[in-house]
């Protein structure tokens, strides 16, 4: 017997109100009078049916919402954190179970503070250098760091947050390599994309090291090659693979030490050009570089492997180009925390060497990008606090150590390093200054300094070097005797700086004769320090390191003086000198790279030349032999002379590429892409604007230098 409350059981059916709509008014979306049948049903003259609805579950689009009794008990651990104390608290066991889970999360970080002395858990670490509660905080993980200057948010909340790299938009990956690309040039698609095939063989391997660390690594010290090497055997000799950062410091490690081969070794070595290898690691090199987001790395690895890559893009890169890579590095380094002192933020001894290592090689690199090209180096090079590295060699550290190594009192594969910070502050004190990073430059213009004042300092500094360095020089060593020659050079540099013939202009000539002297020895002295590189055997490893600019500078100042004096015992060694590094470097004066230099240096060795024969005539004295490179510069004269004579128009005037003649002085000076417009010697003594064409020649110029050089 069917039930009576039941849809269709008995004639009572027909006068039972339902709660609900029947099947087809819900179907069709329409009012329905709850009757049996209804009425709607009754007019289309069709059955009326009830079924009970049912209503299937929601899914859910949002993530759970964190509870407010979760909340509450977060809010209370970060003024906990702060020394806050927290009383009569009320929490459910929901409340404390869902905190709990938050607290073992995997992304949550522990503020290293006075108060906490336990260890901070896997995953992040941050630690504040300032007051607790507020300041700069370094956060880190699995090798990456981020550092947070202001008291923002970043640096005034508990760690419950995550990483920022760790939020990475759906597409990032591509938009970032198209930046890259803006700064790196687009990667060749001419080789493999399987990184492992493009491992040198372990003979070619083991050859690389040595020349490494032979010859780079003793003037770019940021690598700590025991741990390093392990890990490139790890991914050439076991085929592992290895993390993107160590990728892209793999093969920058390749590509920079590939650019200080010889090319007789490179063909012995790989059986191809060192031009055709340079080209397809350089690609590599790139393309690792874009694989570990270099552009907004964290990863203290990933800017190392950037600094190789720009020690091997030396010789092809213009001043600029260098100039705003390096700005790049300094900006990551930064947001890396590099300029602030790793014990302070709480980080092993051995972090903190390495994080030295690489800051102050970045600022060294900045230093000389921005001198070379005539620019300010950037004022964040002193804002941080990080000390300066041990003078130590790298089999004294590991990442275990707890105790800081015992200096050594000798000249250690780091003293180079070591030397460039000594020398940074040292011309800080000489410009008088700590508003801006000096350079070279400001020596000179530093006018709230006597000059005795300037020579007096510079002897402190010479001293300081004297003790500090030159006494455990060994002259059998090829190190320790580019040690020598490098601060001996630096010294002379300052020296010279400090009464630059520049100044000579600015007075209008009326220079005593011993300023002049001054100028004519250290320029010569340091002509001197290059040629015995460039003649030493054992030295000649290093030759890669020198800049161009060094030489075209120094040559200029010694013809200067040269021209004035005419004849000496010291004219005659200067002769020499000139002739030998002309000889020793002739990539410096090439007629490709530095073709307006060239024809600028030749116009006035020359003219001081011709000016020294006809000197040791009018004193009945033996005419001199004249040099090899006199009569190369000659012959090379007469053929630019005679190129120049031909695109000079009838009406006398210089040409541009519309015919329009050029009318200013200035302009008349770029013939054949050099200043061939200049005067003679002389006129550097009184016209500062003669000074001025030179700085701009030297800045125009092709050629590439080396960022290495003092």
């Amino acid at each position: 017997m069917e039930p009576p409350d039941t849809p269709g059981s008995g004639a009572d059916v027909a006068a039972k109100a339902f709660s609900f709509s029947c099947l087809v008014c819900r179907q069709r979306k329409v009012r329905c009078d709850h009757t049996q049948p209804c009425s709607n049903c009754k007019r289309a003259n069709i059955d009326c049916e009830y079924v009970v609805p049912v209503r299937g579950k929601r899914k859910r689009t949002r993530p759970s919402r964190e509870t407010l009794h979760a909340k509450i008990q977060r809010y209370e651990s970060m003024l906990k954190t702060r020394g806050v104390d927290v009383t009569g608290r009320a929490e459910s066991e929901d409340g404390l179970s869902e905190s709990n889970e938050t607290a073992d999360s995997p992304t949550s970080l522990s503020v290293a503070t006075p108060r906490n002395e336990t260890a901070p858990p896997m995953g992040f670490r941050s630690a504040l250098i300032k007051t607790p509660g507020s300041g700069p905080k370094l956060v880190s993980k699995e090798g990456n760091s981020r550092y947070y200057e202001n008291s923002t948010l970043w640096t005034d909340i508990n760690d419950d947050f995550r990483h920022p790299d760790e939020f990475v938009p759906v597409g990032a990956d591509d938009e970032e390599e198209n930046e890259v690309e803006l700064f790196l040039g687009s990667s060749s698609s001419g080789f493999n994309p399987q990184l492992r095939d493009w491992h040198p063989a372990m003979h070619c391997l083991q050859a690389l090291k040595d020349i490494f660390v032979d010859r780079v690594d003793p003037l770019m010290k940021m690598m700590h090659m025991p741990t390093f090497w392990p890990v490139v055997l790890q991914a050439t000799e076991r085929g592992e693979e290895v993390s993107r950062p160590m990728d892209a410091a793999v093969f920058c490690f390749y590509f920079a030490t590939m650019s200080v081969i010889e090319e007789k070794e490179c063909e012995k070595l790989f059986r191809e050009s060192k031009k055709t290898l340079l080209a397809k690691y350089r690609a590599i090199a790139r393309h690792t570089l874009k694989r570990a987001r270099l552009l907004s790395t964290s990863s203290p690895m990933t800017l190392r492997a950037f600094c190789l890559f720009l020690m091997g893009l030396r010789c092809t890169m213009r001043y600029e180009s260098q100039y705003i890579l390096c700005g790049i590095a300094l900006r990551l380094a930064q947001k890396m925390g590099l300029h602030r002192d790793g014990k302070a933020l709480g980080l092993s001894l051995f972090e903190t060497e390495m994080r030295r290592r690489l800051w102050w090689h970045i600022a060294h690199l900045d230093f000389r990008t921005s001198d070379l090209l005539g620019a300010k180096p950037s004022l964040d090079i002193h804002v941080g606090d990080a000390g300066v590295p041990w003078n130590v060699e790298d089999e004294d550290l590991h990442p275990s150590m707890t105790e800081v190594p015992k200096e050594r009192r000798a000249i250690t594969s780091i003293t180079m390093c070591l030397v460039r910070c000594d020398l940074t502050k040292s011309l800080q004190r000489l410009s008088g200054s700590s508003t801006f990073v000096a350079s070279w430059g400001d020596i000179g213009t530093n006018v709230n300094m006597s000059t005795k004042e300037k020579d007096a300092l510079i002897d402190d500094i010479e001293d300081k070097f004297e003790t500090k360095y030159l006494r455990y020089c060994d002259p059998s060593r090829p190190l320790d005797i580019l040690v020598t020659c490098m601060i001996r050079a630096a010294i002379c540099n300052t020296r010279l700086f400090a009464h630059n013939p520049r100044r000579f202009a600015d007075s209008g000539g009326q220079v005593t004769e011993a300023e002049r002297n001054m100028a004519f020895q250290n320029a010569s002295k340091l002509l001197e320090y290059a040629s015995l590189v460039g003649e030493t055997k054992s030295l000649r490893k290093f030759e890669w390191r020198l800049n161009t600019t060094y030489l075209w500078d120094k040559i200029l100042f010694v013809l200067i003086e040269a021209r004035r004096k005419k004849l000496g015992s010291d004219l005659d060694r200067v002769w020499e000198l000139i002739g030998r590094v002309f000889s020793q470097y002739p990539d410096a004066f090439g007629q490709t790279s530095a073709q307006a230099v060239y024809k600028a240096l030749s116009k006035w060795t020359l003219e001081v030349w011709d000016g020294y024969v006809a000197a040791k005539k009018a004193e009945g004295m033996l005419e001199p032999e004249e040099p090899t490179y006199i009569q190369t510069m000659r012959e090379k004269q007469g053929e630019l002379n005679e190129t120049a004579a031909s695109k000079i128009p009838e009406d006398g005037k210089p040409k541009d590429v519309n015919g329009q003649a050029w009318e200013s002085a200035h302009a008349t000076a770029h013939v054949d892409g050099g200043f061939s417009g200049f005067s003679d010697l002389g006129s550097f003594e009184m016209n500062l604007d003669e000074w001025v064409n030179w700085e701009q020649l030297i800045s125009e110029q092709t050629g590439f230098y080396h960022v290495e050089g003092y």
